[in-house]
């Protein structure tokens, strides 16, 4: 594996995601990540996962979250007008809370569904098609009722934990350790944001991932399983179905 040269510090950008929803970088890091979502959904053409991965810029702002923190690695030479535009790879990291959030996404499928019907019905231009319908919110609503809670298999200790967020490399950067590069830089994070609480000095690295497509990856980089939930054929379009699987990482602030 080539290593990012020293240089590749000097283009990484931290940004709140508070100041993210409110620049123009939120547009190009949208866009990124779901292409980043798209190639890696081609390698497993079997669970049935196209489209976006986040549907409107705002839909990535709400997953991250209001404590997240995320990088940005822009590509060399870039100008810093025309940065925004040559992301080439990114990682956040948040407090973990754990949840999975599905009846906000029910909600959110509701409403476009409506928007789209009621578009539809006044003979208006439906600009972007939402694939969901209303026997998919069905779905997802018995779904819900059925999967219960996370349980994880080291709950019992209260250490901090810290999810990271999005860890995306642009496809003709991919083997130059630049997604290590970005977690050295989300576990940086993560331990002043430990050290100025006064937490720890113990805590967890958390991904929560699709166990078919990124399980193989997490585990090369010493995340271990700690919670699976199976989502069943049908949900989100997955003939196949899929498991979500929550992963874990010790670290120690030094």
């Amino acid at each position: 594996m080539k290593l990012p040269d020293e240089a590749a510090m000097d283009r990484i950008e931290r940004m709140r995601i508070e100041d993210l929803a409110e620049s123009p970088k939120l547009n190009p890091l949208w866009e990124f990540a779901n292409h980043a979502f798209a190639h890696a959904s081609q390698r497993y053409p079997e669970l049935g996962f196209e489209g976006k991965r986040f549907e409107k810029p705002s839909d990535f702002v709400e997953e991250m979250g209001p404590d997240c923190v995320t990088f940005m690695l822009y590509a060399p030479g870039s100008l810093k007008a025309d940065q925004a535009m040559n992301i080439i790879a990114t990682a956040g990291c948040k407090p973990w809370d754990g949840a999975f959030k599905l009846d906000e996404r029910v909600e959110r499928m509701r409403e476009e569904r409506k928007a789209r019907e009621k578009a539809e019905a006044n003979g208006d231009e439906v600009a972007n098609e939402t694939f969901y319908t209303k026997e998919h919110e069905d779905q997802l609503v018995q779904q819900i009722e059925k999967l219960g809670p996370m349980t994880h298999s080291d709950e019992q200790d209260d250490v901090p934990r810290w999810e990271v967020m999005t860890v995306c490399v642009h496809p003709e950067w991919q083997k130059q350790g630049l997604a290590n590069l970005l977690l050295e830089k989300v576990v940086g994070e993560v331990s002043s944001q430990v050290k100025t609480l006064g937490k720890g000095p113990d805590f967890k690295l958390m991904v929560r991932i699709l166990k078919e497509i990124n399980e193989k990856y997490w585990l090369s980089k010493g995340f271990k399983a700690v919670g699976e939930k199976f989502f069943e054929p049908g949900l989100f379009g997955s003939p196949t179905g899929f498991h979500i699987l929550d992963m874990s990482r010790d670290h120690c602030v030094d």
